[in-house]
């Protein structure tokens, strides 16, 4: 394939300098943001020609998806919550801007005595009365944790995920694990 016309030639691309010693097994999705965000968004002067060798490159790196969730992003999210941050509204994830994540499943553990956990959804306010809630669980098991497991439910930046632990006993934790996989 030959480049686009007023394209500069890979060995001028910036986008192949700035990823010169980097493999495609080592190349991250996050370094793929970083290059994208410094990109120019006019066709003008190759930049055309670099969008679509960034698009390869996250390709044939497999960082990059078009169809469903990025391959080495999925991850598990522990938060401890205890008297000492009780109905404390804490992010746990809050993606980069263009970043978009899957809630996958979540899961509650305690140490014992009564205690509960909440999930959300939040915008820029966080704030109990402003935001999605998503799931329950507490150590009576009156409300068991249940985000709709027919749905995707999608974080953002704009919409992300915060936990907030309630009733907590005095010497008491609980611990919020939530999976979670980048599709964007």
């Amino acid at each position: 394939m030959s480049p686009l016309p007023f394209a500069p030639p890979p060995k001028d691309s910036s986008l192949y300098q700035q990823l010169e010693s980097t493999t495609l097994q080592t190349l991250t999705p996050d370094q793929l943001d970083t290059i994208r965000a410094k990109t120019f968004s006019q066709g003008t002067e190759g930049n055309e020609d670099e969008y679509r060798r960034l698009l390869l490159l996250g390709l044939a790196s497999d960082k990059l998806s078009v169809s469903g969730p990025i391959p080495g992003t999925a991850q598990i999210i522990n938060q401890a919550f205890s008297e000492a941050n009780e109905n404390d509204l804490i992010t746990l994830l809050q993606p980069g801007v263009g970043e978009v994540w899957i809630l996958n499943a979540a899961s509650v553990s305690f140490s014992g005595g009564t205690s509960g956990v909440s999930l959300f959804l939040a915008d820029q306010s966080i704030s109990s009365t402003d935001m999605v809630f998503l799931g329950q669980e507490s150590s009576s098991g009156v409300l068991p944790f249940n985000p709709s497991p027919h749905r995707d439910i999608y974080i953002t930046n704009e919409t992300y995920l915060v936990g907030q632990g309630y009733s907590i006993d005095t010497g008491e934790t609980s611990t919020l694990k939530v999976a979670v996989i980048r599709v964007r």
